[in-house]
């Protein structure tokens, strides 16, 4: 049991592991739901469960949340389109936009960066 007085590290502490570990996983869980769309579902789910716990994850967190919501619309969007042939298009861009997402996110999780913003157009994590 933990002495009362002693204060708690926030999770960001030096020495504390992988503060972003949960990020790391839900990107990788993204990154399963293209081929397995249940593991992006699981990953959306995790990344509302761990949301508030510390500054710094929670920017990842929103990033991904982001991704999976604006990503079901392309794909919902490209669906309907399809039968005009430009949703072909449509999820053309949405694959292209979600690995540069998934691999610029992943590398500032990894690096312990926070996510300040995007560039080009939503497509990569700054």
């Amino acid at each position: 049991m933990m002495d009362p007085e002693t204060p708690q590290k926030p999770i960001n502490a030096p020495g504390h592991g992988q503060p972003l570990q949960s990020a790391i996983i839900i990107y990788a869980l993204y990154g399963g739901g293209i081929v397995f769309p249940l593991a992006a579902l699981a990953g959306l789910i995790f990344a509302y469960v761990e949301r508030g716990k510390d500054p710094v994850l929670d920017t990842h967190l929103n990033f991904q949340i982001a991704t999976f919501w604006w990503g079901l619309l392309a794909i919902v969007v490209g669906f309907v389109l399809a039968f005009v042939l430009i949703g072909f298009v449509i999820w053309a861009f949405w694959f292209l936009w979600l690995i540069v997402r998934l691999i610029t996110g992943f590398q500032l999780a990894q690096a312990n960066q926070p996510i300040s913003g995007t560039e080009a157009m939503g497509l990569k994590a700054v």
